[in-house]
């Protein structure tokens, strides 16, 4: 477990995929984390020291026993891209506490079990990162004016930020 480690939260054949391929070819072991490991099984063939997690982000057991696996197999992450999303299409009038909810377990709690699985790594090391993409919130109906829980998570070009730092590292 010598290379450093991303964990990409949220795979899918767009953003998810990108980010992945972007710090593998940067050197770091990928953790690619979904639902279904469908879809990252067959992106970690592609991606050297890469691997596929079960991990549902709204549920708190899963998040656990998701990042103890890859603790456990690949090491602490140093680099956490949260690309987990949902979102609820209409108007704020049409929507349900139920679909505010579902959307609120992603976006936010999700981000919210995840950063505590990392942090106290992160601290110890002196060195990590915490970058979430929320671009799902310019198209949920709750956070229609731009604004959501998932900003505290975020900030623009966390991404390339994260990179840069850590390439001088």
């Amino acid at each position: 477990m010598s290379s450093r480690v991303c964990a990409v939260v949220g795979i899918g054949p767009g953003n998810g995929t990108a980010f992945a391929k972007r710090f593998a070819r940067d050197g770091f072991a990928c953790a690619l984390m979904s639902r279904s490991t469908d879809q990252s099984s067959a992106l970690a063939a592609e991606l050297p020291g890469a691997r596929a997690f079960a991990c549902d982000v709204g549920d708190a057991k899963s998040v656990e026993r998701a990042f103890g696996e890859v603790r456990s197999t690949l090491g602490d992450p140093e680099v956490v891209i949260y690309n987990a999303g949902s979102g609820v299409f209409g108007s704020f009038d049409d929507l349900t506490a139920e679909q505010f909810e579902s959307a609120w377990r992603v976006n936010a709690f999700g981000a919210f079990l995840v950063a505590k699985q990392v942090t106290a790594a992160m601290k110890q090391a002196g060195r990590g990162s915490f970058a979430g993409d929320s671009a799902m919130v310019r198209k949920c109906a709750p956070c229609a004016d731009g604004r959501s829980p998932v900003n505290m998570l975020r900030c623009v070009g966390s991404v390339q930020h994260s990179l840069a730092c850590a390439r001088r590292k």
